[in-house]
């Protein structure tokens, strides 16, 4: 049999033992201690100065004097001085001076408050039910930091559940927000609770939808109903019924109506001349003049009246341009010509035309009118005509942007300024194994560029191989010789990859 008690280790009085009263004293005095357990703190490092029979204390971690070493032990002041008696876990005790509640975890005490808590229901000046775990009736509530930021987190299982925040009226819903069915952030609203209508969808992808449209004041010239924070006289304004105006600058030079278009564009700081769109013959009727040059928006196929054709005006397979400078266009206009105004600024007009020839490649050509003249038309470039073959003309590139290809030797590129790179399609060497030195090398290779090169080129490389490296002789303007060069011998074939950098004209 035990000499002390399975939970509490108090002594039990044996056999034929002497003095029993001793032992019956000790196992009195540790209930005297543990039973509705109660220390004065549990802070002090020091034993007290003076203290009554009876103070209780949780010895802090660190301590020293006669509490030395007794760091979480109870530590009890009788008529024989300070008796120590080691906790067991899950020993409770109130703390006096703190007002709390703490447990021995088997190496410290810890406040109860910071155990981690679960609850089936909780209700706080409200009853919780099955579905509402957790009811709070309150004029407001509060969720702080805790020496930070603060995040409110609302999970939801898969994509087609939901996650929002809901607005109620009476118990009735009016307005949600969150991921309502999908992994779309939206808000939702409705006049009865159970027919909600989407009045604003964030995609996950980040784009945002308005599906019942969005209603704005008129606004004004100097405010307009939809502006910009950096510019706020720049925008969209409603100037009358079924109108539509474009703000610029606290100004209204466009606008839109049923009816017709109007725009009044500046001309040479002397004023504005408006032009209206004519919806039947489908064409600009008005255009501004400055300098006694025109500026002309017309369609082939369409003349222009007497009223805007002045003796300066000239017309070519029928279109019309200002002047009859040809410089820098092709010797003969080529049919379905489109001639456009480009833009506007003091006496600066420019122009652009497109040909469309039988092959079906346009091109775009542009001049403007600048100092008091038009300059020389210039051939631009866009989709159709960036890729291509690329050609020069006295140093004037005539044909695409950029030109590439590939032939059994390997792919080239050739831009319109003259630059040319060739890459190899992956030319191959037997082994590296014939020493050069404290190295090993293979045999020599040709390399023929896929296309030649106008002056020698600039040729690098590499070895599809850790320990190797690529050495080239001097090239020529067709063809170059490699070798593989490696720091230790190689038996097994190894591939060159060379890139070749010069001009092709």
């Amino acid at each position: 049999m035990s000499n002390v008690s399975a939970v509490l280790a108090l002594p039990y009085i044996q056999p034929s033992q002497a003095q029993k009263h001793v032992t019956h004293n000790e196992a009195l005095r540790l209930l005297d201690v543990i039973v509705q357990l109660a220390v004065l703190d549990r802070t002090r490092t020091l034993a007290p100065g003076t203290a009554a029979i009876g103070n209780r204390h949780i010895v802090a971690a660190g301590a020293s004097g006669v509490w030395a070493g007794r760091d979480g032990a109870i530590a009890v002041f009788d008529l024989e001085g300070w008796v120590f008696f080691a906790p067991r876990p899950g020993w409770r005790a109130e703390v006096l001076a703190d007002n709390t509640s703490v447990v021995f975890s088997g190496s410290a005490w810890v406040a109860a408050g910071d155990l981690p808590q679960r609850f089936v229901q909780v209700g706080v000046n409200a009853a919780p039910d099955a579905v509402n775990r957790l009811s709070v009736s309150s004029a407001a509530t509060l969720f702080n930091h805790a020496g930070g930021g603060h995040q409110l987190k609302l999970n939801k299982a898969a994509a087609a559940d939901t996650a929002s925040l809901l607005f109620q009226t009476g118990f009735s819903g009016r307005a949600e927000l969150g991921l309502a069915g999908n992994d779309d952030f939206s808000v939702k609203v409705s006049p009865n609770g159970s027919a909600f209508v989407e009045a604003l969808r964030v995609a996950a992808g980040g784009s945002v939808a308005l599906p019942q449209g969005v209603l704005m004041p008129d606004g004004t010239t100097g405010q307009p109903a939809l502006r910009f924070a950096g510019d706020t006289d720049t925008g969209l304004a409603r100037p009358g019924p079924d109108q539509i105006a474009l703000v610029c600058g606290g100004q209204s030079p466009v606008v839109l109506s049923n009816a017709a278009l109007q725009v009044d564009v500046p001309v040479g700081g002397t004023g504005t001349q408006s032009a209206s769109h004519d919806a039947t013959a489908g064409r600009l009727a008005r255009v501004f003049q400055t300098g006694g040059v025109f500026g002309l928006g017309v369609t082939q196929g369409q003349t222009l009246g007497a009223a805007v054709v002045s003796a300066n005006a000239v017309a070519v397979a029928g279109w019309y341009r200002t002047d009859a400078a040809t410089t820098g266009l092709p010797a003969a206009a080529p049919a379905g010509l489109l001639e456009v105004v480009h833009g506007i600024g003091g006496d600066r007009v420019i122009q652009r035309w497109t040909a469309v020839p039988a092959s079906g490649a346009a091109a775009d050509w542009q001049r403007h009118f600048s100092g008091g003249a038009w300059q020389a038309w210039a051939m631009t470039f866009g989709q159709a005509t960036l890729l291509g073959t690329v050609a020069q003309s006295g140093g004037v590139p005539t044909g695409a942007v950029i030109e590439r290809g590939a032939t059994a030797a390997g792919e080239f590129v050739r831009f319109a300024d003259g630059t040319q790179i060739c890459t190899s399609a992956g030319v191959s060497v037997p082994n590296a194994s014939t020493a050069s030195g404290s190295l090993f090398r293979s045999a020599t290779t040709v390399w023929t560029f896929p296309r030649a090169f106008a002056v020698t080129p600039t040729v690098s490389g590499s070895v599809q191989d850790g320990d190797c490296w690529l050495a080239a002789e001097t090239p020529t303007v067709t063809a170059v010789s490699l070798r593989a060069v490696s720091s230790v011998t190689k038996a097994a074939a190894l591939t060159l990859r060379a890139m070749a950098l010069g001009r092709w004209v």
